[in-house]
This record gives structure tokens, C-alpha cells and sequence, in this order.
């Protein structure tokens, strides 16, 4: 039980550490101040709660696929929370004016803040529902409480290196690198997403594009870090590659987009 405590909370940690390294390091990039944050991952914690004490109202819904389906919303919406953030980010940068380039970065934040309420709301509330599924067993309750914690601290640990990496790559790389993960964080949120529906019944599954599942099992360890880091599945369906590589390619695209969309320079009239 240690064990699995240890690995499931780090699993849902390293998920939401991994974007709240990325935005962080975006943010020291453009050296704002981090209250943003702050306040995202307290309403994140609240609003996890609070959907973990629904759970059972809420897996009602849809014919009883309630829960597959909101986590897939949450997913979907985390996905296009970034492709916002992404354009809005790379827009300031060839901004025609200081207070263009403010409003872009004061959006940027904005937006970066409920892109961390959405996946700490998701996971944490994961992690709520598997702790109060014990909570009456007092001497398993505490040990699965014990290896929680360990699990979280690495997870933290791992986004804070993440961060360090990120913050020694020089400015432009930094960028480059950043977007690259939020694509690949993208792709992983709506590849969840499809695996949900599918579950629930609201997307036809197809056969498995392939089986890696003898070099690299999803059980293990390494297939769970993966899994929290870039979505690694040992036999992802058709469906999944697709959505896996729409996510990827909606923020490049963006990125693209906006770094190639004309600026007004200020005074150009409209």
C-alpha cells in the first residue's frame, strides 16, 4: 500500500509540477511576479476538494459516465487554456509597444493561472478520492497518508529541477523549449481526453498502433513517469495517436501563427 500510495500521488504530482515548472519559468522569463500562482494552486486545491466530495453526485450524471466525461472536459480545457497561452506569450514578444507587450504578458498570466486551477483540480482531485476511499481504515489510512507524501515530494523535487533546466537555458531556447513542452503536455491532455470518452462509450475505440507493452509496461515505474511526463501508453489506440498528435500541432500552429500575424505599430490606424 506504501508503494502504491508512493507512485499514484507522484504520477498526478509530476503532471501538474511539469506545467507549473513550464509557466513558472516563462514568467522568471519575462520577470513578473509569481502571486499568480499562488492564488491558481489555492482555488485549484479548493475547487479539487470540492469536486472530490461530489464525485459520487457527479458519476451519476451521463448515465453514470459522469466522471469520465468531466475529466475529459477538464482535459480539453486545460489543452485550450495553452494554445491561449502560447499565443498570447509569443504575440508579446514582437509587440509594437510597451503597453501592447503588458497587456499580451498580463492575458499570459491570466490564462496560466487557470491552466493550473484545471490540472490541479483534475489531479488533486484524484488523489483526494483515493485517500477518502481509506479514510475509516485508520492504520492503512495513515500509511497510504505516509507514502502520499514521499510521492508528492518527489514530484515537486522533479518540477523544481525542471524548472532549474529550464531557467539555465538562455532566453530565445528557453522559449522554444517551454512551447515544446506545453505541445507535448497538450497532446497528452487530449490523448486523456480520448481515452475518457472512450470509456464512457462517446468515442468508438480502434485496435492498438502498437505493443510496447514488453519493453516497457505501463505498470512499471518508468511507464508511469512517462505517462505523467509526454501520456506514454503501452498500446495506444488510432484514436489516441490522433489525438495525441492534434494536441501537438494545435500549439505549434498557434505558436506559429502568432509569431507571423503582422503587429499594428502603435499609431497605425486601423
Amino acid at each position: 500500500m506504501l508503494l502504491n500510495s508512493v507512485i499514484l500521488v507522484l504520477q498526478e504530482t509530476l503532471e501538474a509540477a511539469l506545467l507549473i515548472s513550464v509557466l513558472l519559468a516563462i514568467s522568471h522569463h519575462y520577470q513578473h511576479r509569481t502571486n499568480w500562482l499562488i492564488y491558481a494552486i489555492i482555488s485549484g486545491l479548493l475547487l479539487s476538494l470540492f469536486y472530490a466530495t461530489q464525485m459520487a453526485r457527479v458519476s451519476e450524471w451521463f448515465e453514470y459516465t459522469g466522471q469520465e466525461v468531466i475529466n475529459a472536459l477538464l482535459q480539453t480545457a486545460t489543452t485550450l487554456s495553452i494554445m491561449i497561452c502560447t499565443w498570447m506569450l509569443l504575440r508579446s514578444r514582437g509587440a509594437g509597444s510597451n503597453k501592447q507587450a503588458a497587456h499580451y504578458l498580463s492575458l499570459f498570466r491570466l490564462f496560466a493561472a487557470v491552466t493550473v486551477v484545471l490540472a490541479i483540480t483534475r489531479e488533486g482531485s484524484e488523489v483526494l478520492i483515493y485517500l477518502l476511499g481509506f479514510y475509516q481504515q485508520n492504520v492503512i489510512f495513515q500509511v497510504m497518508t505516509v507514502g502520499s507524501l514521499i510521492g508528492f515530494g518527489i514530484g515537486v523535487s522533479i518540477g523544481v529541477l525542471i524548472l532549474c533546466g529550464l531557467l539555465g537555458l538562455q532566453g530565445r531556447w528557453r522559449i522554444i523549449t517551454a512551447v515544446s513542452i506545453l505541445a507535448l503536455f497538450a497532446g497528452n491532455m487530449l490523448s486523456q481526453a480520448t481515452l475518457q470518452l472512450i470509456q464512457a462509450d462517446w468515442i468508438s475505440s480502434t485496435s492498438a498502433i502498437w505493443d510496447s507493452s514488453g519493453v516497457l509496461p505501463e505498470s512499471s515505474l518508468g511507464g508511469k513517469l512517462l505517462y505523467a511526463l509526454v501520456g506514454y501508453e503501452a498500446t495506444p489506440s488510432g484514436v489516441q495517436a490522433i489525438a495525441y498528435g492534434t494536441g501537438i500541432l494545435l500549439i505549434l500552429v498557434t505558436g506559429i501563427l502568432a509569431d507571423s500575424v503582422p503587429r499594428r505599430e502603435p499609431g497605425t490606424p486601423t
